[in-house]
């Protein structure tokens, strides 16, 4: 990841050129003494143990292994049903390096397979030829390089912060839109919308169900968002309404007076209906 820049070509730039430096530099130096050291740079790691198993024979690797620094792996590991997936950071040359493996019935299982894929991206002695890249791989057919997952660079913890902190200020980024769009027209202390909810009686679970409609009077329309689990999360549903609204950009056209349209969204019939009306 780069640094902020006022630009997106420059932040790719920036980004491009930091990769360079440790994937080109970095690395290119490791290589480069490793083969002046010889064969003895790369560390034997005794393999042929039946009682060592991946996660070991990785935390020795580190361990001995100059491009790691000495430092230990640490693990993390997540469930999703049945399954394992685990993930282990380890620092390369100074470089935070994040690996995940494949999900498996048992953590041990998962540890193992993350371990295995390491020892095979650092090239460790017995695991050289274990893997094979994927040719057809969407990395390589591509004629650009695929968008990374969402929040790749955090860990699970961090991501779920982010996503916390996004919602809390979704309705305040939306509101402000709303307030920069129609600034001429918004009378000194009228506020730019009026909220309403309903509940659903029949629903016994908890958090409720919610449904939010949101009113902007000064654009002349009414949006209802979907059902959703809580108060908070019903506005952020609407507030969607809202801000893709605002994104058409057909917030300058006001209704005449005395006229008056509908605009639904079709649905199938077991989902909630979201819909918007201009009064």
């Amino acid at each position: 990841a780069g640094a902020w820049h006022p630009s997106k070509k420059c932040a790719q730039r920036d980004a491009a050129e930091r990769a360079l430096a440790f994937f080109v530099g970095k690395w290119g130096e490791q290589l480069l003494l490793e083969q002046e050291a010889g064969p003895t740079a790369a560390p034997a790691v005794v393999t042929e143990q039946q009682s060592a198993s991946e996660v070991q024979i990785l935390e020795k690797f580190c361990g001995i292994y100059q491009a790691c620094g000495g430092q230990a792996p640490q693990w993390s590991s997540s469930w999703e049903g049945s399954e394992c997936t685990a993930v282990v950071k380890i620092s390369l040359l100074g470089v935070p390096h994040t690996f995940g493996g494949a999900a498996k019935p048992s953590e041990e299982a998962a540890s193992n397979d993350t371990a295995r894929r390491v020892l095979w991206y650092m090239q460790c002695p017995g695991f050289e030829n274990i893997f094979t890249p994927d040719p057809r791989a969407p990395a390589v057919v591509a004629k650009e390089i695929p968008t990374p997952p969402t929040n790749w660079a955090s860990d699970a913890a961090e991501g779920c912060a982010l996503q916390i902190a996004e919602r809390k200020t979704a309705l305040m980024r939306v509101q402000n839109r709303l307030q920069q769009a129609f600034a001429r027209q918004l009378r000194p202390g009228q506020s730019v919308w009026d909220w309403s909810y309903e509940t659903d009686e029949d629903d016994l679970s908890w958090p409720p169900l919610w449904r939010a409609t949101v009113s902007i009077p000064v654009a002349g329309k009414t949006f209802t968002g979907a059902w959703a689990r809580g108060q908070r999360d019903a506005q952020i549903e609407a507030c969607s309404l809202v801000s893709q609204f605002l994104s058409d950009g057909d917030i300058t056209r006001m209704p005449s007076r005395g006229s008056s349209s509908e605009f639904r969204t079709e649905m199938s019939d077991d989902t909630p209906r979201s819909e918007t009306k201009e009064q």
